[in-house]
């Protein structure tokens, strides 16, 4: 089939859902695995998603890569809620979390699907909020310089953990799957604001301080003194959580065995996000990011086996 969605449709529709969790969250346990290494498993996580995205094929997966890609995206949206609840509710993050799976389940359920214009503004919103946080690291001078981080400490520079940051990262770059013949650009945006805030990140912070975060840009604003813009942040958040749980949750709908029925797809939902919410409160955020990656990427695979043997 002929993909005749507009470009600048598929880059908006691609671009805010990627930074739902990986970025947001992703950021301390690369640096636990990697350092200032992080970055170049950054590099590699988009170059494997960009083969994936032009070696995989939108037919539909086997049982395998069916199970591998359900799992991942109900990991995904713990992730995605545990996100939101440490960055926008600190307070109660797990309340949080669950609210907004909740609140995010409904409107996939009862609203009518949204217009293009409102994700090209939701592209447009997350992208500023980023440049703007790169902005700050990149122009304020840290006000405690990074401490070196002990040897073989999480944090330090370890090249042998270049690949597993890569494979925790990789979720950073799946929002193009519904983008169409726009993923390419997708990855790029991306990768380009995802280095940028990375860079700063850790320049901020050093690797050891920002492998311990919880909630790594927030702090980072703090690092660099600029935490009145905490507010702004919050609303970059929510609004890449937002879209990101949607692409979760539709993802479920549309790949699942059935979906064409709206009663089994409606039912698909509705329990992968009564999962995702008692995962939310049950859940280490950052082993539901690491589970995701990983089943995803083993979906990624599975597909692109499956498309050669039916080649």
């Amino acid at each position: 089939m002929i993909d005749r969605t507009p470009l600048v449709d598929g880059l908006a529709r691609g671009v805010a859902p990627a930074f739902g969790a990986g970025l947001f969250l992703g950021l301390a346990p690369a640096s636990a695995l990697a350092g200032w290494w992080l970055v170049a498993g950054m590099v590699l996580a988009a170059a494997g998603a960009v083969l994936f995205a032009l070696s995989t094929s939108d037919s539909p997966p086997g049982p395998v890569g069916l199970s591998l890609g359900i799992l991942g995206r109900i990991a995904a949206a713990v992730a995605v809620g545990a996100t939101f609840g440490r960055y926008v509710v600190p307070e109660q993050p797990e309340v949080g979390a669950v609210v907004l799976v909740v609140a995010v389940a409904a409107v996939v359920l009862l609203a009518p699907p949204l217009p293009p214009a409102v994700d090209r503004i939701a592209a447009v919103v997350v992208v500023t909020v980023l440049v703007i946080v790169a902005v700050a690291c990149f122009t304020i001078a840290p006000v405690a310089p990074p401490v070196a981080p002990i040897p073989d400490a999480a944090g330090s520079d370890e090249p042998l953990g270049l690949l597993p940051s890569a494979v925790v990262l990789f979720l950073c770059f799946l929002g193009g799957r519904t983008a169409g013949r726009a993923r390419p650009a997708v990855i790029g945006v991306v990768l380009a604001v995802s280095v940028a805030v990375a860079v700063g990140a850790l320049r901020q912070l050093g690797g050891e301080r920002l492998a311990l975060s919880p909630a790594p840009l927030r702090d980072v604003l703090t690092a660099a003194d600029a935490a009145s813009i905490d507010g702004l942040l919050a609303v970059g958040v929510t609004v890449a959580c937002v879209f990101a749980l949607r692409a979760c949750l539709t993802d479920i709908r549309d790949i699942a065995p059935g979906s064409r029925s709206p009663v089994t797809a409606g039912g698909l939902v509705g329990l992968a996000a009564g999962v995702a919410a008692l995962g939310a409160l049950v859940l280490d955020p950052e082993h539901a990011l690491v589970g995701a990656a990983v089943l995803l990427l083993g979906e990624a695979v599975v597909r692109v086996l499956g498309g050669r043997r039916r080649g």
